[in-house]
């Protein structure tokens, strides 16, 4: 059965509910809210995955550590926490997450919101979903920065890492400083 998202105005105003092959039509006339995740541990590390080979956009390109779709009537959060554990079998809770801000894809019609998840595990301890995730790694700020300006990380507009790093080297910042206090 087809997943069905709830979709919603450019101003985020709720419309409706459709099925996820008219949200991602060429031109659907309405947004829907993806949830785009990235979890740092303790070691002030991002995970990035590695997209399946069997992916129809961006195969085998790394991209943000989980993400999806939010089906009709889940909360946001919600559909935030079963994505991670879907892609990567990581159990988490509400308190893991920070809602950073929305982002809004004009190109993909979705209002995306944007994680931060504070998540501590060992890589071996992951058990990825396979039609989504090839592999995944713990990548430091600097070699994150690297690699989301490089052909081998999923496109994003000049605009978006911007945001992006600019949320997550505050996480950082602001992490360390807490480390520091605790001393």
């Amino acid at each position: 059965m087809e997943e069905i998202f709830d979709v919603y105005t450019r101003a985020g105003e709720h419309i409706g509910a459709q099925p996820k092959s008219v949200c991602h039509s060429e031109n659907p006339g309405f947004y829907h809210k993806p949830v785009w995740i990235y979890i740092i541990n303790s070691k002030n590390e991002i995970l990035v995955q590695r997209r399946s080979s069997t992916k129809k956009r961006f195969p085998n390109l790394w991209g943000m550590s989980s993400g999806g779709h939010v089906n009709s009537g889940e909360e946001i959060i919600e559909g935030a926490i079963r994505e991670t554990e879907e892609e990567l079998g990581i159990k988490s809770k509400k308190e893991n997450y920070i809602l950073c801000r929305e982002y809004i894809d004009d190109s993909s019609w979705e209002i995306a919101q944007v994680f931060i998840a504070h998540l501590d595990f060992d890589i071996k301890d992951v058990t990825l979903q396979t039609e989504e995730v090839s592999e995944v790694k713990w990548f430091t700020l600097d070699e994150f920065k690297k690699l989301i300006n490089s052909a081998e990380h999923v496109p994003s507009s000049d605009d978006y890492k911007k945001i992006l790093l600019e949320i997550i080297e505050n996480d950082i910042n602001k992490n360390k400083e807490e480390a520091d206090f605790e001393r």
